[in-house]
């Protein structure tokens, strides 16, 4: 099957619970944190001078217009590139800024990650739900579905089989996991050889949800996601045992949670150490939350770290914790400069 881009099907997706994974663990294998922080790069409109912070942190700086696919709605069309080496590096810079926070914008743009069901085509029993490098399946209110992945934006679909999208989506983010929006059909996940996983999340008022596919074992469990408007339970399904559910139950609720919360803040800027190819895979999260006021967000974590005054060593912080190479820097960017 080759990708093809295609447009998003707005009215479908437009329709889904916001939720998406910009912020999600290494794409490859971790690379180990060197204690190298610095921006990469700052987001910001042309006609504005780039946040404070750019000024006293950076040795070189670099613009570099930076438009994302049309149709993405984002508030910036300049990135300041930061270097401590070169004027060239900080344009290097800026360019991969560019490229990470538009990948982020675009999957993020009318939902992209579904709502509150993840699920496994391969999933390998034993490993919980990490969620990392995890693209989504839409339905088309036309008929079929697409498949996108957020690293590369690329575009499968429209098919007929899902299944088949969502293979071709584990084969590309190299994921097992994905995203699934089963839309109002009632079909569930065809699983000829029994070893599909499901996570649900749900509201316990409304009693545990049907399952998207053949559900051997089942484990439902408390989850706090009611402020991020998915539920207040998960429900994990496993044809292995339900020792391999349980295990499931327990470790999808934090990046369930971080996904859903990094979708609602506004991410203008990247730190870390942008000479490693990682630095195409944020880590963790960076959020502003008052001037000079930081909390520090970690996918595999439900409750945050924080908050503290010295953003600097948070981002050192959870490129260590989460052996990471770049961090999001999210929140009001004039909160990252200390008053005068």
């Amino acid at each position: 099957m080759q990708p093809h881009r295609a447009p998003a099907p707005s009215s479908q997706v437009s329709s889904l619970v916001v939720l998406a994974l910009l912020g999600l663990a290494t794409w490859s294998a971790p690379a180990q944190a060197r204690g190298i922080t610095g921006i990469i790069g700052f987001a910001h409109y042309d006609y504005r001078d780039p946040p404070p912070v750019i000024e006293r942190v950076c040795k070189h700086t670099a613009k570099y217009p930076c438009s994302c696919r049309a149709g993405t709605n984002v508030s910036f069309n300049m990135i300041s590139g930061c270097s401590d080496v070169s004027d060239a590096q900080a344009l290097k810079n800026a360019e991969i800024a560019c490229t990470m926070l538009c990948m982020n914008a675009e999957r993020d743009a009318g939902g992209f990650g579904g709502g509150g069901n993840v699920l496994s085509p391969v999933r390998t029993p034993g490993k919980g739900v990490s969620l990392d490098g995890v693209g989504t399946v839409l339905p088309r209110e036309q008929g079929g579905y697409v498949g996108f992945v957020p690293r590369t934006g690329e575009v499968l679909g429209p098919l007929a089989e899902k299944e088949k999208v969502g293979q071709w989506l584990v084969e590309q983010t190299q994921a097992p996991w994905l995203w699934f929006e089963p839309g109002k059909e009632t079909t569930p996940w065809e699983d000829p050889r029994g070893s599909v996983a499901f996570v649900q999340a749900f509201w316990s008022k409304e009693g545990a949800p049907r399952p998207l596919g053949p559900c051997g074992f089942s484990v439902q469990q408390a989850c706090p996601l009611e402020d991020v408007k998915l539920g207040d339970s998960v429900q994990a399904c496993s044809n292995t045992d339900e020792e391999d559910a349980r295990l499931i139950a327990e470790t999808t609720c934090a990046p369930l949670r971080y996904n859903a919360l990094r979708q609602q803040w506004r991410t203008l800027g990247v730190a870390g150490a942008s000479e490693s190819e990682g630095a195409l895979a944020p880590s963790a999260t960076v959020l502003a939350v008052g001037p000079m006021q930081f909390m520090g967000y970690i996918p595999s974590r439900v409750e945050p770290i924080g908050p503290t005054e010295d953003w600097g060593k948070l981002v050192d912080d959870l490129l260590e914790q989460t052996q990471g190479t770049s961090v999001w820097l999210s929140g009001p960017p004039a909160f990252y400069s200390p008053k005068e």
